[in-house]
């Protein structure tokens, strides 16, 4: 039995009552569609940013359109840093996690400093990137 259906056999889709809507701000693919893939069993609908500027656009355009962002870090155009200091300018509330590789001391000390409300390194953990998910959007509510 691989990793990813044991952790998801531990919850149902009746953990969350609600459709949720992330942004993933990404640029890799792969990173991407791995995120996909872990969530893909919940009700929650991704979308998808590729790089920092169009993750603050979203946000320009309606504040509250998503519940939740996961941001990578190292970005083109809009490194993650500030694209999420202007996200937290814009929606103050919305919970903001960090996702790199980058992940020594200073590295998560930047995302804190930046506004991020957690951090997942790469390469990242299912079980870690269900239990963020659910504090975030689950317990939130």
């Amino acid at each position: 039995m691989n990793l990813y259906k044991s952790v998801i056999e531990k919850h149902t889709v009746n953990d969350l009552n609600h459709n949720y809507k992330v942004l993933v701000v990404e640029d890799d693919d792969i990173a991407f569609f791995l995120l996909h893939e872990i969530l893909a069993s919940y009700p929650i609908k991704l979308y998808r940013a590729y790089n920092g500027q169009e993750a603050i656009d979203l946000f320009k355009k309606d504040k509250s359109a998503f519940d939740l962002i996961l941001m990578d870090i190292r970005l083109p155009k809009v490194n993650g840093y500030d694209a999420t200091q202007k996200i937290k300018e814009i929606n103050p509330s919305i919970p903001i996690v960090a996702i790199t590789a980058y992940a020594h001391s200073q590295g998560i000390i930047d995302c804190f400093d930046a506004g991020c409300d957690d951090f997942i390194a790469k390469p990242f953990e299912i079980s870690k990137i269900v239990k963020i998910v659910e504090h975030y959007l689950v317990l939130r509510n």
